[in-house]
């Protein structure tokens, strides 16, 4: 195997490699660690007194952080030429004739690319930009998001809000239509009671948003009677519209999970066609619960319940 074909399969999350899982599994772990530290260390730079004390810890840290994660992308970049062609959706065809670069640059375009970049970029600026980049490094937090390569669970979710980005869509333009609408009103109802709260429509968002979402710090609340009448529809109203987005988050994450299942249930059903599960089976069956991230119980009891119903069923 060529160094660029190890290195992808290295760099690859685990439950992903092919080969060098052992090594993958390593590389995982350290660093996910690695990650953990370097945001740590961000946040306590943040503590008064703290710099002062940890300057050259903190400072070294960082430097061997922004080394090692640039050497990741680097290395990501160059073995993603590795990367098996994708299936076209629309002839279902396997893309073969792709090329190395144009499959690094479509790495290179990808979300999680474009996060391991960010990264490290505000780093680099700063050696060589003369102007204050302190806003700049704010994007180090983006490191903690690198995890996300890591969990089924954070791209279960990121393929939830794909599926059901038109629907939150229309449901954060109905809500925002709704703030401003609301925002409007209570101006008219409660300009004249309190010019300085209510001074303007763009002020008065503030209090629409914080009364829809039901939070209401209190800093900004109507005196006069209708506007207390129509700050409690308000809240209500809030109470309902605002549920929208979490719905079709929560309906569409069960759904997936669901889905998830179906496959598991699938593959255990092929494997007992010949009536029993060899090692090889229950080894496979693993490996696709892992790729599933389903629960262990869960598909322990999936996978008994599925031979009972084998074992049990009239034409056995």
């Amino acid at each position: 195997m060529s160094f660029q074909n190890a290195c992808y399969h290295i760099l690859a999350p685990a439950s992903e490699a092919h080969e060098y899982k052992k090594r993958s599994k390593l590389f995982d772990i350290l660093l996910i660690a690695l990650i953990i530290i370097n945001v740590a260390a961000m946040m306590l730079e943040t503590v008064p007194g703290i710099p002062a004390i940890l300057q050259h810890e903190l400072h070294v840290i960082e430097v061997v952080s922004v080394l090692i994660f640039t050497i990741e992308y680097i290395l990501r970049v160059y073995s993603s030429a590795s990367a098996p062609p994708r299936t076209s959706k629309a002839s279902g065809t396997s893309q073969e004739k792709t090329t190395a670069w144009q499959k690094r640059w479509g790495y290179i375009k990808s979300p999680m690319a474009l996060v391991d970049l960010m990264a490290i970029l505000p780093f680099y600026l700063s050696m060589f930009v003369a102007f204050d980049l302190r806003i700049l490094r704010v994007f180090r937090v983006l490191r903690i998001l690198k995890i996300g390569r890591y969990s089924r669970s954070m791209q279960t979710l990121v393929t939830v809000l794909r599926n059901e980005s038109h629907s939150l869509i229309a449901a954060i333009s109905v809500l925002l239509l709704f703030t401003v609408i609301a925002a409007t009103c209570i101006y008219y109802i409660e300009h004249t009671a309190q010019p300085d709260v209510f001074s303007s429509i763009p002020a008065s968002l503030w209090w629409a948003l914080v009364t829809l979402t039901t939070v209401g710090y209190g800093d900004a609340v109507p005196v006069t009677a209708l506007g207390k009448v129509f700050g409690g529809l308000i809240t209500i109203m809030g109470i309902c519209f605002y549920a929208l987005p979490a719905g079709i988050l929560s309906s569409s994450y069960t759904t997936q999970m669901q889905l998830k299942r179906d496959r598991f249930k699938d593959t255990v059903q092929s494997a007992l066609d010949d009536g029993k599960l060899s090692e090889h089976d229950i080894h496979h069956l693993e490996h696709v619960r892992a790729l599933l991230d389903l629960d262990e119980e869960e598909a322990k009891l999936i996978v008994r319940l599925l031979q009972h119903h084998h074992n049990t069923s009239p034409h056995k």
